[in-house]
């Protein structure tokens, strides 16, 4: 009798132990049904192509890249034109969402608006924070004076008080110039260029740090009223050089794919120089240049 309940223990066991190794493993994250790769898939493209729309923010007072028609209220600008041409090549709709520039990042983070595209400077520290566009214009930061002061280079501005808009490429381009800015009386940050205008022209400021595209804006709005400042040799004076790119999360590099290639379509097809035409009477985008 033992021996009988011996090999029935014996059989149970070695079942048990068969049923134990023969369980199910749990999946690596490669062999399973949605895979790691597709749990941390870029659908950014699928979205705006599901909703049928890409949102833009823009800050409304950066002409001539995108501001407000002060005759029709309609928001205008080169950018605005070339985010339109890129959004019909994709078969989706612009919507322009202006924000607060200040919180621009917060904005996109959090998911309010799709990208930045309006007059948006490539640096270094962008780079980092954001997924950028291939570059389609340059831009100089630079300052701009009333046509009937007397300033030569930067040298001449010691003591002075600047403008700038608040959390800009110009404000990055003031810090990377730590000589200059440290012999400025002060350094006034301002909501946007439009109103910087009316602080130089009230002269509640001496200058402004600006980007060149809008301050030529304003040379041609306002015929003699600023000018670009020079130095002794008659050359305008550039706090730096730097690209115009479009902004997107960091993980929206679908999206950010799909606007390159349209981007280039553009640039192939002539679209981007006619724009470029209309807003500049010339040809100053510099994609495949």
């Amino acid at each position: 009798m033992k021996k009988v309940l011996g090999l029935l223990l014996t059989a149970a066991l070695t079942f048990a132990l068969a049923g134990c190794s023969a369980a199910p493993q749990p999946a690596s994250s490669s062999d399973s049904a949605d895979g790691s790769a597709q749990s941390t898939s870029d659908t950014s493209w699928d979205k705006v192509k599901s909703s049928g729309k890409l949102v833009l923010g823009l800050d409304k007072a950066f002409p001539p890249m995108g501001y407000v028609d002060t005759q029709t209220g309609d928001l205008v600008g080169f950018d605005i034109d070339l985010a339109t041409a890129a959004c019909k090549k994709l078969g989706i709709e612009l919507v322009l969402q202006p924000i607060n520039w200040d919180n621009k990042t917060a904005e996109l983070n959090n998911g309010n608006v799709d990208c930045l595209w309006n007059g948006f400077s490539k640096t270094p520290k962008r780079e980092q924070d954001f997924a950028l566009s291939i570059p389609y214009m340059k831009n100089d930061q630079i300052i701009l004076v009333k046509t009937d002061s007397n300033y030569k280079g930067l040298e001449s501005l010691q003591g002075k008080t600047v403008g700038v808009q608040a959390d800009s490429s110009a404000e990055t381009a003031l810090k990377d110039n730590p000589d200059f800015t440290n012999s400025l009386k002060s350094v006034v940050k301002i909501d946007d260029y439009s109103k910087a205008v009316l602080e130089i022209q009230n002269g509640t400021i001496d200058a402004i740090a600006i980007d060149e595209v809008v301050a030529r804006y304003y040379l041609t709005k306002e015929p003699g009223a600023y000018a670009i400042l020079q130095d002794k040799d008659g050359k305008d004076v550039s706090l730096a050089t730097e690209d115009y790119v479009i902004a997107f999360r960091q993980s929206d590099l679908a999206l950010k794919e799909k606007i390159d290639g349209a981007l280039q379509g553009l640039t192939k097809d002539g679209a981007i120089a006619d724009i470029s035409q209309k807003w500049f009477q010339a040809d100053v985008t510099t994609i495949g240049k």
